[in-house]
């Protein structure tokens, strides 16, 4: 080896030099030469021993690593923790045809809570989902219209003031207009407010008793301006009727208060903020929401400026509810966005919500809000504030309904039903 070499060099000249000075001696040159030669051969041993430890060494470094290679690869997966299926996005419901139709009797269905109301120019039927008919009754109306909740069906004709409430049973009962029906709006399932228009004179509102169809109220606004909408209280102890006045060089939005004895307790007039609304709601703390299509204003009658104004560029539309949610986007062909009131903290929160770019048919409940967007059906969960459903439906979709945990659609082939 290199590194014994020069040791054993110097030793051979060490003996050299001592030759040199005495002399020589045959049997101690013998004796030593031998055992140089047994050192340097003990030193080969050792190396040879030393080259065989490090391979031996070498060899279970590597077997170490291969085990512990095959431990890792069996080691189990971390186990995943259980999700609340309650949350999680629906990949795909259920779709079941009840109903088979033709599209043109199609677009005289309306979906009513667990049944189906048929209205046309010349009759009204409540049906089941079997097509039975529960009441039905011949009708004269020319432009027939249907406004109703889980448990109010209102039919009314925009030609003339002819109105039929039905419940889920039957007939509730029915009235008659001096003017055109132009709208209804429910007070819970005590009152049923309806706006009648005149071209003679400014519009009316009347107030109704929807357990007997007694006329409680009717209020005429002369100088006030035209009634748009009207928005009954949380509690239901008053109502705010939104009108607009025409006759300035402006529109001029006025909202005024009544109570249920028809007196008015307050008025509104958001002058800095002269849009034509047509909506007009309340939320958890009774504080008046308007929407036109471009904003949607928050106010208090108690309060001289405005709440809260969120302008977007383009409502499509609202949900009222322990939560107020609107759709809207900044442009017509923008992404929509879902918008939530937060009534505690009066401050409009944007939802990062890929929900698309336009609203054909829209309803919503306490729990969901379901629009269609073409041939797609969408459900939001008002709760989780996820969308847990994004399905095609092979039809043309013509209008919606929410029952319980249902989506009832109305489509061109018939009525399906699709099960969360």
């Amino acid at each position: 080896m290199k590194k014994d070499n020069p040791i054993i060099a110097d030793r051979e000249n060490s003996n050299r030099k001592k030759r040199d000075l005495t002399k020589p001696n045959h049997s101690e040159k013998s004796l030593l030469s031998s055992k140089i030669a047994k050192s340097g051969l003990r030193r080969k041993q050792t190396d040879k021993n030393q080259q065989k430890g490090v391979i031996v060494i070498g060899l279970l470094v590597l077997v170490f690593f291969g085990v512990l290679i095959v431990l890792i690869y069996k080691l189990p997966n971390t186990p995943e923790l259980p999700k609340d299926d309650g949350l999680e996005p629906i990949e795909s419901a259920n779709v079941e045809t009840v109903l088979e139709l033709t599209a043109h009797e199609a677009n005289r269905y309306y979906p009513f809570g667990n049944q189906l109301v048929y209205l046309s120019q010349d009759q009204i039927v409540l049906k089941n989902y079997a097509g039975n008919d529960i009441y039905q009754e011949q009708i004269d109306f020319s432009r027939p219209v249907g406004v109703y909740n889980a448990n109010y069906f209102v039919a009314g004709d925009r030609n003339s003031g002819q109105i039929i409430v039905l419940d889920n049973h039957s007939k509730k009962f029915s009235l008659h207009l001096d003017g055109r029906f132009a709208g209804a709006y429910f007070g819970g399932d005590q009152y049923l407010a309806i706006i009648e228009e005149n071209t003679d004179q400014p519009g009316f509102v009347h107030i109704i008793n929807i357990q007997n169809g007694e006329k409680m109220l009717m209020i005429q606004f002369f100088e006030s301006g035209y009634p748009l909408a009207v928005s009954f209280s949380n509690n239901v102890d008053f109502f705010d009727v939104l009108l607009t006045n025409m006759k300035g060089s402006m529109i001029q939005p006025i909202i005024k208060r009544y109570d249920l004895s028809g007196n008015q307790i307050g008025q509104k007039l958001p002058d800095d903020h002269p849009f034509l609304y047509g909506k007009i709601d309340h939320d958890s703390n009774n504080n008046i929401v308007i929407t036109s299509t471009s904003n949607i204003l928050v106010l208090n009658l108690e309060q001289e400026k405005p709440i809260a104004n969120y302008a977007p560029g383009k409502v499509y539309e609202i949900a009222t509810g322990t939560k107020l949610t609107a759709f809207a986007s900044t442009h017509i062909e923008d992404s929509l966005q879902i918008i939530e009131w937060d009534s505690e903290k009066l401050t409009f929160n944007e939802k990062e919500i890929e929900i698309g770019t336009s609203i054909d048919n829209f309803t919503y409940s306490a729990d969901y809000i379901t629009f269609t967007d073409g041939n797609k059906i969408k459900v939001f969960n008002r709760k989780s504030e996820i969308m847990v459903l994004d399905q095609v439906v092979t039809a043309d979709i013509i209008r919606i309904g929410i029952n319980s945990n249902q989506i009832i659609l109305i489509t061109d082939q018939g009525v399906k039903i699709l099960n969360l």
